[in-house]
């Protein structure tokens, strides 16, 4: 007889609808409730039990990382399923086959007391027209046996020669492979390590007390990783805003440098300019605007770059975790996508295939990945590049900072990329320091 699975719940609720779910197919589970759901499970999972976890409540992505890392080390995939409304992505790049009810939840267990490697695989073809619409795209209709239809509106899995078990409903089971899949490939290559950079140039920007970076000391601590930053200067005064515009060439970009108004939240105290006088008048003009909006922010001038064209604009942001990855929130900066909310997280370091995967998750993802498939696979690389040197970036300093965004980074015509704006926030080590040696 198959060894039951213990499934960790965080309310008493969900812990009965998981074992109703699992008396339907004969599922042997025994829930349990517990604060911390992904802790009981780890531990259990060190027991050599079957382990899944269900709660109401989003998981926060440490507990995401753990429960991965538990389960590569113990070759034991732990279902989850996350009640409330937290985007899946993440967990299914880490191989976790997370699900968003409890229905599902159980299939998946019994997906995997197979021993299947890709369950999916199974033939539909003795399953009615509907049940075959209804899972859809989650099977690929090979012959590793076969979904069938029983009792009580369920499907079960049927193996050369062996018995059928009941998987759960169509919508169950599609919902369940459709994880399995997404899940399949959790595969993490080392964090990347930049050559050449100068340790000390990056410590002299970021050492200090807590506090938020001004853009053009953000990118003074970037730049060292080669991430790819606009030709700009920063100008103190209207004067060598013009003549610095007039070296650059125009158009220029003029845009205010504050580290307490990001552009992110004031895109109005930037502007086009196509001459020196333009330039001296956008100087003045967005300064006084800056002022009047917040009399008592920073104010260090403005920065006159290069202008480019941007195909699309994504906003970036990266923060380390206890567990030891990066994580990355990715979305598009435009004023739709803000609108939308159309981000996506994962973690980061990882493969050209599952970053792949992570953009396509972005409803505009057509913005990113159009063209044929060299141009597709280009662009994944280019983007690609960006992010992992951003990754190294906060995984080296990951004691000293506590997040950097990158709002935007423009995806210009051509296909190059551009670190417009950018905020490095440092964290409390300095003063943390100071404090154990006093």
């Amino acid at each position: 007889m198959p060894k039951a699975w213990s499934m960790f719940c965080d309310c008493p609720e969900l812990a009965v609808d998981v074992a109703r779910s699992a008396g339907r197919i004969g599922l042997s589970l025994e829930p349990a409730v517990h604060d911390r759901p992904w802790e009981a499970a780890i531990d259990a999972l060190d027991r050599g039990d079957l382990a899944g976890v269900a709660v109401e409540t989003p998981l926060s992505a440490d507990a995401v990382v753990r429960l991965a890392e538990a389960m590569r080390a113990r070759k034991q995939r732990i279902p989850v399923a996350v009640i409330g409304p937290q985007p899946l992505g993440l967990l299914h790049d880490l191989g976790l086959p997370a699900v968003d009810e409890t229905g599902p939840l159980v299939a998946v267990g019994a997906l995997l007391e197979l021993d299947t490697e890709r369950p999916w695989a199974a033939t539909t073809k003795e399953l009615p027209a509907v049940d075959r619409v209804r899972l859809g795209e989650s099977v690929s209709h090979r012959s590793d046996g076969r979904f069938v239809r029983v009792e009580d509106g369920l499907i079960a899995h049927e193996a050369d020669g062996g018995p059928r078990r009941p998987i759960g409903s169509p919508r169950d089971v599609a919902a369940a492979l459709r994880a399995l899949r997404a899940s399949q490939d959790p595969s993490r290559p080392k964090v990347p390590v930049v050559q050449g950079v100068e340790a000390d140039a990056v410590l002299d920007v970021i050492l200090g007390p807590k506090r938020a970076l001004s853009d053009p000391a953000s990118k003074a601590a970037l730049g060292p990783y080669d991430v790819p930053l606009p030709l700009e200067e920063l100008c103190a005064t209207p004067s060598r805003a013009a003549s610095e515009a007039a070296r650059i060439g125009f158009p220029v970009r003029v845009a205010l440098a504050s580290p307490d108004l990001r552009l992110w939240d004031h895109p109005d105290l930037a502007a086009e300019v196509y001459s020196a006088g333009q330039a001296r008048d956008a100087f003045r003009q967005i300064m006084a605007m800056a002022k009047n909006r917040s009399p008592d922010a920073r104010l260090l001038g403005v920065t006159v770059s290069a202008s480019t064209m941007a195909r699309t604009l994504l906003r970036v942001r990266m923060e380390p975790l206890a567990a030891g990855p990066v994580l990355a929130e990715i979305g598009f900066a435009d004023p739709h996508g803000r609108a939308s909310g159309d981000t996506t997280r994962t973690v980061l370091p990882a493969t050209a295939k599952a970053l792949e995967r992570v953009l396509l998750r972005l409803r505009g993802s057509s913005l990113l990945l159009s063209g044929t498939p060299q141009e597709r696979t280009q662009a994944v690389s280019a983007i690609g590049d960006v992010l992992m040197r951003l990754a190294a970036f906060v995984h080296q300093w990951r004691d000293q900072i506590e997040a950097v965004e990158v709002n935007p980074l423009a995806i210009l015509v051509g296909g190059d990329l551009e670190v417009r704006e950018a905020c490095v926030t440092v964290g409390d080590a300095f003063s943390r320091s100071l404090n154990a040696s006093g």
